[in-house]
């Protein structure tokens, strides 16, 4: 399930303004007029579990050889055996790109370029050898001027030793937890709270042009769901509360990664949950 434009729009009744890029990218303001965004739908099936769905196709998937040694992520995307060449940017990119490993102890979130019609490329180095999934998301245009939605995956392969340091909610810095467990098949939103290791509300910035950035992804299937705050931040006595809109497709056990700029920097936080 891919909770995107479309879904917020039609599940929350919420405006989306799509935020161009260009400079710190800024958070919308929750008090200001909403302006109309681009009409994008979501293609069914497209959860990043499968690299074809809808027409579209993920292929020439590559990864760096070795884990420990600066490399290239690279791919192509086509629509019925064309390169996609033109995006609707979302969250100041037109294209969001996850790998992560099949067990979901390390995690990367990086924005390739397009260096030729419907081939991508990026930097990348990864901690540690393994069976990693790649994972696209995009909003293709259409002729219509509209879009398409879709989160399309593959795997790869990258030698080297599999132990890594993983990553957990506290960073020794900042403290992500979230407020309650979300439950399966039901649009909700419930509350991302960021601290200090005291418990205290933090300095929270934008990051591609909300205040956090949150992504999940299946322990069974792989599937990806990728949340939107919603509004602004609020503090309290618990720390900084984000409302996220989010709906599990099904019970299970999850990981939420929630990225973040505190004080100027990103933290990535990792919260193993169970639906």
């Amino acid at each position: 399930m891919r909770v995107g434009i479309a879904a917020v729009v039609l599940t929350l009744g919420l405006a989306v303004t799509l935020i161009a890029c260009g400079g710190e990218p800024k958070a919308a303001d929750p008090a200001s007029q909403p302006s109309v965004a681009t009409v994008v739908t979501a293609i069914e099936g497209a959860d990043g579990t499968s690299a074809t769905a809808g027409g579209y196709t993920l292929g020439d998937v590559s990864l760096p050889a070795e884990a420990g040694t600066p490399g290239k992520v690279s791919f192509t995307i086509t629509k019925e055996g064309d390169p996609v060449t033109d995006y609707i940017e979302e969250q100041t990119k037109d294209l969001h790109l996850y790998v992560v490993r099949d067990d979901l102890e390390v995690f990367r979130h990086l924005h390739p370029t397009q260096s030729e019609p419907g081939a991508w490329s990026g930097d990348l180095t990864l901690p540690a050898g393994g069976t990693y999934r790649v994972v696209v998301e995009f909003a293709a245009k259409t002729p219509d001027g509209k879009g398409e939605q879709a989160m399309l995956g593959a795997t790869a392969k990258v030698a080297g030793a599999a132990e890594v340091d993983v990553p957990g909610s506290d960073d020794g810095t900042v403290i992500a937890a979230l407020e309650e467990t979300p439950k399966p098949g039901i649009d909700q939103e419930i509350g991302v709270l960021i601290s200090d290791p005291a418990g205290k509300p933090v300095n929270l910035g934008t990051y591609l042009g909300v205040y956090a950035h949150v992504t999940a992804f299946s322990r069974e299937t792989g599937e990806v769901i990728h949340l939107h705050p919603l509004g602004g931040p609020e503090n309290g006595e618990d720390g900084t509360r984000l409302g996220i809109h989010v709906k599990p497709p099904k019970a299970g056990d999850y990981v939420f990664f929630v990225q973040a700029r505190v004080d100027g920097m990103i933290h990535t936080l990792r919260l193993p949950v169970t639906v």
